[in-house]
């Protein structure tokens, strides 16, 4: 008897499986190219003027013991009181601020072995989208800490006095929402505990203000250090360099014309025939692969 020839599917079944994970990707984002989003709600003006601030924000503090005038940061080269800090933007509106602070006044009152309790708490003074951060305090903070959180800068750690004690201070806000005046307004205090047991050291009723300024043109990320790379028509986003485009354009780099409405939803009809037709083949596929396992089983039994 005449042996039946079975070919064998498995090419054309990994060609269909593979154009499924293509129009899978193409439809979801998945490993296709990862485009930065633009959200508005974090987004800050890029026109400002080139000038000595460092930062895309301006911090006012008002103290009634410290700064009853008040004071605005905005992280100037060359201001001592913000010498050790660093803004650091991600991907979804959030932020991480580090501060080290280092002095002989802090060895003294906290020398190196004394790890003291830290405690603080805001209210609202003027409601916004900004969540209050999480606040982490190391008080024996060594260049071992750099490989933890990457923002650190080693000559935080060998400028000053070797035997002056390290501070650290990381704020993590889950979102920024810069889409009002203010970032935030809040009413703050803190205390620490002092060598004396029984005693701590404290401020209290302070008034902190965050305003969003942006960066200059074709700058942006925490500190302004980053180029952005859109095109010149388009809005280059503060945290992430993502590019806003114009009317009429879209993609990544605001380089392609956005289709018609008609053209749109010819493109989608496309798509889900082109998928039913994947589907069902891959059925098809499936179904050849199992009859061919019982035709050459029957073969092997004559």
């Amino acid at each position: 008897m005449t042996q039946r020839v079975i070919r064998d599917r498995t090419p054309l079944c990994l060609i269909l499986m593979f154009l499924v994970v293509g129009l899978s990707a193409e439809g979801t984002g998945v490993g296709g190219s990862m485009t930065k989003k633009f959200d508005s709600r974090c987004s800050m003006p890029n026109n400002r003027t080139e000038d000595e601030n460092q930062w895309p924000l301006v911090l006012g503090v008002k103290s009634p013991l410290l700064e009853p005038q008040g004071k605005n940061f905005t992280g100037r080269s060359g201001d001592k009181t913000w010498k050790y800090s660093k803004f650091m933007f991600d991907d979804k509106c959030g932020a991480t601020v580090y501060i080290m602070v280092e002095s002989a006044y802090v060895t003294e009152e906290w020398p190196k072995g004394f790890t003291p309790k830290f405690s603080w708490g805001c209210t609202l003074r003027k409601t916004t989208g900004t969540t209050f951060p999480t606040v982490d305090v190391i008080f024996n903070s060594t260049v071992a800490d750099m490989s933890t959180y990457p923002g650190l800068k080693e000559e935080w750690y060998t400028e000053g006095e070797g035997s002056d004690r390290r501070i650290l201070v990381i704020l993590k806000f889950p979102h920024f929402d810069t889409s009002n005046s203010v970032i935030l307004d809040w009413i703050c205090q803190a205390k620490v505990d002092a060598t004396i047991p029984g005693t701590t050291v404290g401020i209290r009723d302070v008034n902190l203000i965050l305003y969003p300024i942006g960066c200059p043109k074709g700058k942006y990320g925490g500190e302004c250090e980053f180029n952005c790379t859109c095109p010149q028509n388009a809005t280059c986003h503060t945290f992430n360099g993502a590019c806003k485009c114009p009317d009429g354009w879209e993609g990544e780099f605001c380089d392609s014309r956005q289709a018609s409405g008609g053209s749109q939803t010819a493109a989608v009809v496309l798509s889900v025939l082109l998928a039913v037709t994947v589907v069902g083949g891959l059925a098809w596929c499936w179904k050849r692969t199992s009859d061919r396992g019982k035709y050459q089983q029957m073969f092997q039994d004559l």
